[in-house]
């Protein structure tokens, strides 16, 4: 096994067997997204995507969660539209660019929450196997931002009324009826987990690696680029606003939001 996480702080990345497998690492909060935590994920999926020994892409998260989505304490207070551009275009666009440019199949591996970008990460993954007990919202809009992701590669993937009335209210979905819409490849129990990632990692170290590339490539033109600028552009739109700073506020206090018209 190989591991270069030394060059990491919030990410843990090894490589064995084939498999490069990134690890979120900040269980202390549910593996919540900050602007490091964005940065070392983008640094990892360029490793693996060099990496001539990894055919396979894991991406799990330590601890109780695979990821709770946006770290509202870091980022919930921008102080200055340039702030919030920057985040948007310095470590948002880059890290799911990275994650579109890497042409090796990514599993990701859900054990608990996996709550606004880190279900948006969870539906862009080419295969997802998840416990039972996991849950999945696209919930950005309950602090006022946006999973903007989820309106781009959404309606490739899943049920198109599930993926809007996920984002239109926040909801969270089980595992089986994540599944049922096309949100998750397997629903296991917890001890099946990686027995089931290990049987698909086989299955696919028996198809050539330029054909899962060519495959990804082909996949990769569903991408709209118009699609994709108007998504970042309306989440600099949601998180410079002012329901951002009151849900990100509340969220803070543990109260309910009071949203501007």
């Amino acid at each position: 096994m190989r591991a270069v996480s030394k060059e990491l702080e919030n990410v843990e990345y090894t490589v064995a067997d084939h498999l490069a497998r990134i690890e979120m690492n900040r269980p202390q909060v549910l593996n919540a997204l900050s602007k490091g935590m964005f940065r070392d994920l983008s640094t990892a999926l360029g490793l693996a995507t060099r990496d001539r020994d990894a055919r396979v892409v894991e991406i799990t998260g330590a601890g109780k969660a695979f990821s709770a989505g946006l770290d509202i304490r870091e980022v919930g207070g921008f102080k200055s539209r340039a702030e919030a551009k920057e985040f948007v275009y310095g470590l948002v666009k880059p890290f799911w660019d990275q994650l579109f440019k890497c042409e090796k199949p990514i599993i990701s591996l859900v054990d608990g929450p996996a709550y606004g970008a880190g279900a948006e990460i969870a539906l862009a993954s080419d295969m997802v196997i998840a416990s039972t007990e996991s849950t999945f919202a696209f919930s950005g809009g309950r602090v006022g931002a946006l999973c903007c992701m989820s309106g781009v590669i959404g309606p490739y993937l899943m049920n198109g009324r599930k993926l809007v009335e996920m984002n239109l209210s926040g909801t969270a979905l089980a595992a089986d009826e994540a599944r049922e819409c096309g949100l998750v490849s397997y629903s296991v129990p917890k001890q099946e987990l990686v027995p089931t990632l290990e049987k698909i990692i086989r299955e696919i170290m028996r198809v050539s690696p330029i054909s899962n590339s060519s495959f990804k490539r082909i996949r990769k033109t569903d991408l709209p680029k118009t699609k994709l600028k108007t998504a970042y552009r309306e989440l600099l739109r949601t998180i410079t606003s002012k329901d951002f700073r009151e849900g990100s506020s509340a969220f803070v206090a543990k109260r309910a939001p009071e949203y501007y018209r």
